[in-house]
Formats: C-alpha cells, sequence, structure tokens
C-alpha cells in the first residue's frame, strides 16, 4: 500500500512525536478529515512522482550539500503531496482538477523554503505539461533571482550541456517543451499582461502592497489549473501585502470564510511567552531544527 505522507505527518504530531503549533495543527485536522469527503480525490500519483523526481534529480548547490539530492523531511511530503493530490470535480471543465490554487506557506528563516519550491519549479520544468510559464516573483530583484537561480543550478546539474534545457539573461527553459521560468520583482517593467501557469511569491512579507501578487493573479485568470504560491517568513511591514494575506488565510482556517481553493499552511508559535519560556516550542516555527538548521544558533547571544 502506498504510504500517505500527510496521514504520517498529522499522525506523528498527534502522537507527539513532532511537535506543531495550533495553526498547523487545526489545518491538518481539517485535512486528513477531507480525505473522507466524496466532494474531493486524494491522488498520489503525480505528488509521489514528484516527490521521487526532487529526491533523485534535484542536486543543490549549497554547502555541506553541494551535489548531493534532496532529502525531504516528512512535513516537505506532505506538504508537497497535499498541493498536488487533492482534486476536486470542475463541473464547467466537467473533469477533476488539482483542489489548491492558492497557497500560503509561513515559516521561519533557514528552514529551506526557497531551496524546496526551487526543486518544485525544476520538476515543473523537466516533468511539467509543455508549454507552461512559471515566474519567480519578490518584492526584491535579488530574493526574485536566489529562487531562479537555484533552479537554474539544478538545472545544470543533469544537463550540462544544455542539450534539452537552456538559460539566458531573463528565462530558464526546456527548448523540447516549451516551458519557461522568468522572474518579477518590483523593478520589473509591465508586470501586467503576461500568461503564467504557476508563480512563486518568495518572501512576500517585504511587499508594501499587493501590486505584483495582482499582477501574477490577473495572469493566471485564464487558465484551468493555475497555481499561486506564497513562500515567506514573518516581517516588519504593518499592514502591508502579508498582514492582508494572513487575516484571510486565518479566516480560511478557522472557517470565518469559505475558499476550497486556499491552503493555510503556517509553522507559527502560539503565543509569544512560549518563545522565552521553552525552547521546545521553537520547532513550531522552525520544523527542519533536528536535521539541518541546528538549535545552538537559535540560542546563540551576542
Amino acid at each position: 500500500m502506498e504510504v500517505n505522507y500527510l496521514k504520517q505527518y498529522y499522525n506523528e504530531i498527534q502522537n507527539g512525536n513532532i511537535i506543531a503549533g495550533l495553526e498547523l495543527k487545526t489545518e491538518l485536522q481539517k485535512l486528513v478529515k477531507d480525505l473522507d469527503n466524496p466532494k474531493y480525490r486524494y491522488d498520489l500519483e503525480d505528488s509521489h512522482l514528484r516527490i521521487d523526481f526532487m529526491e533523485n534529480l534535484c542536486l543543490q548547490s549549497k554547502k555541506p550539500f553541494y551535489n548531493m539530492p534532496m532529502e525531504l523531511l516528512l512535513w516537505e511530503k506532505a506538504f508537497i503531496e497535499t498541493i498536488y493530490s487533492f482534486k476536486v470535480y470542475d463541473e464547467e471543465l466537467q473533469r477533476w482538477v488539482r483542489r489548491f490554487q492558492n497557497i500560503l506557506l509561513l515559516i521561519a528563516r533557514k528552514n529551506g523554503k526557497t531551496t524546496l519550491m526551487a526543486a518544485d519549479a525544476h520538476t515543473d520544468l523537466r516533468i511539467g505539461e509543455g508549454g507552461m510559464d512559471i515566474v519567480c516573483a519578490s518584492n526584491d530583484d535579488k530574493q526574485a533571482s536566489l529562487l531562479w537561480n537555484e533552479v537554474d543550478n539544478m538545472r545544470k546539474r543533469i544537463d550540462p550541456h544544455s542539450k534539452i534545457t537552456h538559460k539566458n539573461m531573463s528565462l530558464i527553459c526546456n527548448t523540447k517543451k516549451n516551458i519557461t521560468i522568468f522572474k518579477m520583482s518590483s523593478k520589473t517593467q509591465n508586470k501586467d499582461g503576461r500568461n503564467i501557469d504557476k508563480m512563486y511569491m518568495d518572501e512576500s512579507h517585504d511587499a508594501p502592497d499587493d501590486e505584483i501578487a495582482e499582477a501574477g493573479q490577473k495572469s493566471m485568470s485564464t487558465k484551468e489549473e493555475a497555481m499561486f504560491i506564497n513562500l515567506t517568513t514573518e516581517g516588519f511591514i504593518n499592514d502591508g501585502y502579508l498582514d492582508n494575506e494572513l487575516k484571510y488565510a486565518r479566516e480560511v482556517l478557522f472557517d470565518e470564510k469559505e475558499d476550497i481553493h486556499y491552503l493555510p499552511w503556517l509553522y507559527t508559535q502560539d503565543n509569544e511567552e512560549e518563545i522565552w519560556q521553552d525552547e521546545q516550542s521553537w520547532y513550531k516555527s522552525n520544523p527542519r531544527i533536528r536535521s539541518g538548521k541546528k538549535m545552538e544558533i537559535l540560542t546563540r547571544r551576542n
């Protein structure tokens, strides 16, 4: 029987083997309940193919994991599986389509979110549907370039002579399948009028408003299974784009608003007091501590 990473992750948390915050536990509980909802299908084929590709053909570029394949943690497998496995029937299209179109991954720094999403984009570059346009976006051009360049690093490691894939100053592309990946930031001219299938919005806490996100959403409006992935840490801009997005995410999370296409995946602390009183609670916002993000770095004092 094929493993269900969502159930496995949920059970590990329920059994006390993994520490998680209330917001994540609430969402996982809802998702596991939806596994038995006839409104949805949970098809593992596409998601597990993607996970296999990421763990075997997405070679990393940074020390100490240079040129090593990714070894996804359970939370990463559960996250990827959830995004690509849940299906809902579309009456207009007369077929089952991906349920989640808008995803918010909120997680502390240095937990590998950019590398994970670079691997997701690289997977699309290689085995995605032909003709896809994918954008790596951020308010800051350097941040958008981090994700985009990591996709290129993974591309080069399995196609060093650019026989199937190619990169120039503005595009990474699969020349056989006409799949392109480009960047967008606050400096990008003519943000509108594009034809995007998937958009990664990296470190959206830096965005003062929704200009970039809105441009991406409009560019995906005609796509049948478009996907917007917002990956970010919490920031310091009051009433900025992320504050409004988090407000909506929590309304969906706690059933104040109904949006079956929105996935809030939030690694957050339950309160400020526990941060200072209980170091073990830090796992709630830092799920990579046990495997890559060292506790002594977090506890270090100047």
